[in-house]
């Protein structure tokens, strides 16, 4: 760990945020996805003939499983059962491995589905989201963060890091209407001169580098819509990255245009968002291994994991903000995350803190280092 990320005279703040922040701008929370799926789908013109398909394949399964709730379980679900079936067919040893990829394949292209049709809903909800007077609370997140300094100096100087797990892009998105100054055309936004979000653009292709340990860092711990990443065919350990910036409101035929066409199981582009389940398998993978799965978004998932948790550990002051530890990923998040942080007290800010109680109540190392507020976002 580097002396700058250690060093104990330095106060340095985390924030946390989970899906309800974004909930009063029009984002769903993980119940009821499936209802704004439907209603989305009706909202999709024939021009725009990939969203279309990818959400009403997506509304199809979430139809014929009423027990599903969100989307995190169906592709946790997908996933299992394709475990279950290849078990009874024989394991790795099964009679019909043509069977096998057959059923692989699909599986793969049902979870790849339901990212891009998350992905397209999330980015169709800009528009009225930076209308809407919730959005202006992202707007003073940023002015709290980073004051009256132009932007070079603001990230520079920041002492406070924001980690997200929300797949929208508010927090960019306000971060360029508070800096009017920053220039898009000379600065990747995500990159370690701005945002410093795990990502280099000082080559022709975009690359994973670890975030910049000087200044401010935005880490999106689940991806984020309209992030497309691709293996290269000849080269498993390189991956190529394309990005639409969150410049301005963006139409479901920019939408359409931006997903990349080949979508292809093994080699094709796919959205650059990962399931709980999935980062889950990642982390132990990584963890056994000391390397990258072959996942598109592993390499990213692994460096910016491992630099939020080095940010927790250095903190003088943690607020998690709208983030209900859901059980699908709440175990995951407090041992990799949660239980490194070392200062006095962990504020939980949530209108639901009987929720979040309930869902904590099990971690008996958090017990009398959380500090409860029901203060909105």
């Amino acid at each position: 760990m580097s002396e700058e990320i250690m060093n104990p005279n330095r106060e340095t703040k985390v924030i946390i945020l989970g899906a309800g922040c974004s909930a009063d701008c029009g984002y769903p929370l993980g119940i009821g996805f499936a209802t704004e799926l439907e209603k989305f789908l009706g909202e999709i013109p024939e021009k725009c003939p990939v969203i279309k398909q990818t959400v009403d394949s997506t509304v199809k399964l979430l139809v014929g499983l009423p027990e599903i709730q969100t989307l995190d379980q169906l592709a946790k679900y997908l996933e299992d059962e394709m475990s279950v079936w290849q078990q009874n067919h024989g394991g790795f040893r099964m009679s019909n491995p043509k069977e096998y990829s057959e059923k692989y394949s699909l599986v793969q292209k049902q979870i790849r589905d339901a990212k891009i049709a998350t992905s397209a809903l999330f980015c169709a909800k800009e528009t009225k989201a930076r209308k809407m007077p919730a959005f202006q609370r992202y707007k003073l997140l940023v002015a709290e963060i980073f004051g009256g300094y132009p932007w070079r100096d603001a990230v520079k100087e920041a002492n406070c890091h924001v980690l997200t797990f929300n797949y929208d892009r508010l927090f960019e998105l306000a971060f360029l209407e508070s800096f009017r100054d920053f220039d898009t055309g000379n600065t990747f936004i995500y990159g370690k001169d701005a945002l410093n979000s795990g990502f280099d653009l000082s080559t022709r292709e975009l690359s994973v580098i670890k975030p910049a340990l000087d200044h401010f860092c935005f880490l999106k711990l689940h991806g984020s819509s309209c992030w497309w990443g691709q293996r290269h065919q000849h080269d498993p350990n390189k991956r190529r990255y394309s990005f639409p910036l969150p410049l301005k409101t963006i139409s479901l035929e920019e939408i359409e245009n931006s997903i990349p066409k080949e979508r292809d199981v093994l080699h094709g582009w796919e959205s650059l968002t990962v399931f709980p389940h999935e980062r889950q398998f990642e982390q132990n993978f990584y963890k056994a291994r000391g390397e990258s799965s072959g996942y598109t978004w592993a390499q990213y998932v692994d460096t910016i994991w491992d630099h939020a948790a080095e940010l927790l550990e250095a903190a003088t002051e943690v607020r998690v903000i709208g983030y209900s530890f859901n059980p699908i990923d709440s175990r995951y998040v407090v041992d990799k995350l949660i239980a490194k942080v070392k200062c006095e007290k962990t504020i939980i800010q949530n209108l639901n803190i009987d929720t979040v109680k309930k869902n904590l109540a099990s971690y008996k190392m958090l017990r009398g280092h959380l500090e409860f507020d029901q203060t909105p976002f």
